[in-house]
């Protein structure tokens, strides 16, 4: 019987941020085929990406990434943060949540989310959100399926092409505190 993995969630450190370049851009060339042109897929560079997630820990002082590990090697990554909607001031935010496609359907979403869920409730967000393209049924329906259900708010995020994106919220439920006997 193969062994299971060891699995760890930790906060990223700098030395992961290629890494999660890569995460991202291999989890958007596999999710986003025939929702993003295929030109902008064809040009994404771990690199660009690099910069990207750099320049995002600078501006954003509250911004923190994750990654989960697999056998000691990253796989998913996600970030989170206070939310940037004013409507939502109570809420934590993710604004990237991605996986290596080889690592999909293994259980590994489900355990980052109830990580990022239970890190907000702790630091005393009510909420947790995230914005997701309305063509991308397979997120859509993850996060459905974890509790975060559409509001019914909507932007659109231009890349290349205009992209409609709706907003999924969750209410996060605070652990209870150990009994004192």
């Amino acid at each position: 019987m193969p062994q299971q993995p060891t699995i760890e969630i930790r906060q990223a450190t700098d030395a992961d941020i290629p890494a999660i370049a890569n995460i991202i851009n291999e989890a958007w060339k596999a999710a986003y085929a025939g929702i993003i042109p295929q030109s902008y897929l064809d040009r994404m560079q771990v690199e660009k990406k690099e910069m990207r997630l750099r320049e995002g820990l600078a501006r954003v002082s509250h911004m923190r990434y994750f990654v989960l590990c697999e056998d000691g090697v990253p796989v998913g990554a996600a970030s989170l943060h206070r939310a940037r909607n004013d409507d939502m001031p109570d809420a934590a935010e993710f604004s990237f949540f991605y996986f290596l496609p080889s690592v999909w359907r293994k259980g590994y979403g489900s355990m980052l989310l109830d990580f990022l869920k239970r890190t907000s409730a702790n630091a005393g967000f009510l909420r947790i959100c995230c914005w997701v393209l309305e063509e991308n049924l397979r997120a859509i329906s993850f996060y459905e399926s974890q509790g975060l259900l559409r509001d019914g708010k909507r932007q659109t995020e231009t890349i290349e092409i205009p992209l409609e994106e709706v907003r999924c919220v969750g209410f996060l439920l605070k652990e209870p505190e150990p009994r004192k006997e």
